[in-house]
């Protein structure tokens, strides 16, 4: 069965990024660098016909794209996001886009917030502190200490928008580059002030939200936890899936919110941020756990044997290559746990998704030491192991092209970043 889905609706080297994000309300509030265009899952949602009220699953929630796009087109949402900055983030976005946030009453307590007078030690860990402390001048950081104190103000079903404005505006008043996607302490930025931040910011939050009525009729659930999860839901409950697993050469998303974990107390120190934060996410180069990679193997038990004869070569590259390689990284560890994860997550996506029910999935290769590792290729068979048919596999654009040049390793094999899409057995 052939899907009717039309890739040239979307420019498809926009598709797999957010650089259309900030021309979208409740979108521009917060999206990240990584994610996919809002239009996508629109055109997703029309492509499958869905009806009102039909929920649409997303395993890797990030930011909220696909489930508050999803509740401004109509329909039902569900999904699931392991940091829970993000999953923060993300609930106030959903939140909006059903009418349910009381921005008036966020902005109120806000604009009556004042420095917080007292000792910071008290406020924050040692190392939290310490990184922190980096970031701002100590008045606008007393600043926004006041106004995380002033959370209690707002009633708890705001308490997420009040964390998003809050962690904008700080995003605004630091004095930090951003280096990539993480903070470089010792790189400077020209900062704002706390109140052109919060003003700047409640112009943009009291427009989106004023033609949003709220909608009763849909459901919206974001869970804070692990996509493995997916298994023990209601069998059969969802209509579409879209989604992008994070890619096995990926960011650490801890790492890249450091700041918003400490500032807002999800971790006093970096030993916790790995242990309460990067322990539950997907196994990639920047995230992963000791046991993970000394019971790889273990891993690859879970995975068909296809798929096993296909990546050994891999791994023992990779290995190989450890070995000759100063920075003696294990990459080869990872290799199994990834790919054993992402099944179990596509696996978990059968079970919720109703009979021939669409999913779409945007993934990219990866290279480790110079060892391209087609991701996409995999993925594909991957999800045709848990049960998907009629599969589709779309290059989107090529990336990473400084792998092409000759001096480097892996040279004249540029990087691929798929959509592959498919329906539910």
């Amino acid at each position: 069965m052939q899907l009717t889905f039309l890739p040239e609706s979307i420019d498809r080297k926009i598709a797999p990024t957010n650089l259309r994000s900030n021309r979208h309300p409740i979108h521009r509030w917060a999206n990240f660098i990584a994610g996919y265009t809002p239009e996508f899952v629109s055109e997703c949602a029309r492509d499958a016909d869905l009806k009102r009220g039909d929920v649409v699953l997303d395993p890797f929630a990030g930011l909220g794209t696909t489930l508050t796009q999803a509740l401004l087109d109509g329909f039902s949402a569900v999904g699931y996001e392991a940091n829970p900055f993000f999953h923060e983030l993300a609930t106030a976005k959903i939140q909006a886009a059903t009418g349910r946030v009381s921005p008036d009453e966020v902005f109120g307590v806000l604009e009556s917030a004042g420095a917080y007078k007292g000792s910071l030690s008290e406020m924050f860990g040692e190392d939290a502190l310490k990184f922190l402390s980096k970031m701002f001048a100590e008045d606008d950081f007393r600043m926004l200490v006041g106004a995380r104190r002033a959370e209690t103000l707002v009633s708890e079903a705001d308490r997420p928008l009040f964390r998003l404005v809050v962690s904008r505006v700080m995003e605004s008043v630091c004095l930090s580059q951003t280096d990539g996607v993480y903070k470089a302490p010792t790189t400077r930025k020209v900062g704002k002030s706390f109140k052109l931040a919060l003003a700047e910011l409640r112009r943009d939050v009291l427009t989106d939200c004023q033609d949003i009525s709220p909608k009763a009729d849909l459901k919206a659930e974001l869970i804070l936890g692990s996509a493995s999860q997916l298994s023990e839901r209601q069998p059969g409950a969802a209509s579409l899936c879209i989604t992008s697993p994070p890619y096995l050469n990926n960011f650490d998303y801890a790492e890249m919110t450091r700041m918003e974990l400490y500032f807002w107390g999800y971790a006093r120190s970096w030993s916790e941020i790995t242990q309460r934060v990067r322990s539950q996410m997907i196994v990639n180069t920047t995230t992963a756990p000791s046991d993970f990679k000394r019971q790889h193997f273990a891993f690859a038990s879970k995975l068909p044997e296809s798929e096993r004869q296909f990546l050994a070569p891999i791994v023992a590259q990779l290995r190989e290559r450890r070995d000759q390689k100063a920075g003696k990284k294990d990459y080869f560890a990872l290799v199994y746990p990834y790919f054993a994860q992402v099944l179990e997550v596509f696996q978990g996506c059968h079970h919720a998704l109703k009979p021939d029910s669409p999913i779409h999935v945007i993934i990219g290769d990866s290279y480790l030491y110079g060892v391209h590792i087609p991701a996409g290729d995999i993925c594909r068979r991957l999800m045709e192991t848990a049960g998907f048919e009629s599969l589709e596999q779309v290059l989107l654009r090529t990336r990473g092209e400084r792998w092409i040049l000759a001096k480097r390793e892996g040279a004249g094999t540029p990087i691929g970043e798929y959509h592959i899409y498919g329906r539910r057995a």
